[in-house]
């Protein structure tokens, strides 16, 4: 006896792998153009059997060495920046530094 084959919806293609990947992709893309980064041409690969990753991966598009430097000091720019500003705006940091070095020294 034949098994009742139902319809099926749009529901039926989805990927949630795919779609997964999508979102981290929008949520990279989003958070490098806050600092003035750029990705053009990120995409999103499926797996494929020569490769070693094993679900969709993230592919940041043709970018050149002199746009990857360009990319890597603004977003160190302001990584020091961040830095700078979370040590001046908590002196508790900067004593409990010093306690540490008081105590360091104190073992010597």
């Amino acid at each position: 006896m034949q098994q009742k084959l139902h319809p099926v919806g749009p529901e039926y293609f989805n990927d949630q792998d795919r779609d997964y990947a999508v979102e981290a992709g929008v949520e990279l893309v989003n958070a490098l153009r806050k600092l003035g980064v750029d990705l053009e041409g990120i995409g999103v690969s499926a797996p494929c059997d020569r490769c070693s990753s094993v679900g969709y991966v993230l592919d940041l598009g043709p970018v050149e060495p002199a746009q990857a430097l360009k990319m890597a000091a603004t977003i160190n720019g302001y990584a020091e920046e961040s830095n700078r500003l979370r040590e001046t705006s908590s002196p508790s940091l900067k004593r409990q530094r010093k306690r540490r070095a008081k105590n360091l020294n104190a073992t010597l």
